[in-house]
């Protein structure tokens, strides 16, 4: 009787296991989709326009997948936040696009090359937002003679650096913020 419960345990725990390796696979594969599909995403100049002058976050529907996207993976909401992050990455690189520019988006991976290697949308959104970052005169003049770190406060984005306020809750985008910050800040050079 101890064998059967002892075959019937590791039975269980050898189902489970597998189970979520197949959660794991199934999200990395709704994730790669997200941004393959993502990859091509652009607005048109006028919602281009307004969203240079209004804005608005990652979670906006202008980042919606619409077109071309499966149905089930429209209701998988890994599959839409992913998308979203994409999307809103490849705004933030766009350009008004006139009749004789270039029809690929920024960015664009050409066949053959980079497939698989995607970068992290979140970490690339906060080192685009750090390009903003400026540290006052009096404390860069502090920074420059003390030298404290990248972790410091004093590089903590503030709701007026981010591009999306809602990111200043996410932990991945802080630290990548604050990294970028930093490397700013060490070659911002002091008003003589």
């Amino acid at each position: 009787m101890e064998k059967i419960l002892l075959l019937l345990f590791a039975s269980i725990v050898v189902t489970k296991n597998v189970d979520a390796q197949k959660t794991h696979a199934d999200s990395t594969e709704v994730i790669n989709a997200a941004h393959r599909d993502a990859m091509h995403f652009m607005l048109s100049n006028s919602d281009l326009e307004k969203f240079h002058k209004e804005h608005f976050p990652v979670t906006s529907d202008y980042f919606k997948p619409t077109r071309g996207v499966p149905k089930v993976l429209l209701a998988d909401s890994l599959f839409v936040k992913t998308y979203k992050l994409v999307a809103f990455d490849n705004v933030l690189d766009q350009r008004t696009v006139s009749f004789m520019s270039h029809p690929l988006p920024p960015g664009h991976i050409s066949p053959g090359f980079g497939h698989g290697n995607y970068p992290d949308p979140v970490k690339d959104i906060a080192q685009k937002d750090a390009q903003r970052f400026n540290l006052s005169t009096t404390l860069l003049a502090k920074f420059k003679s003390e030298h404290f770190s990248a972790t410091s406060d004093y590089f903590k984005p503030a709701a007026t650096d981010a591009s999306d306020p809602a990111m200043l809750k996410d932990s991945v985008y802080v630290h990548a913020f604050r990294a970028a910050a930093y490397n700013r800040a060490k070659d911002q050079r002091a008003p003589k």
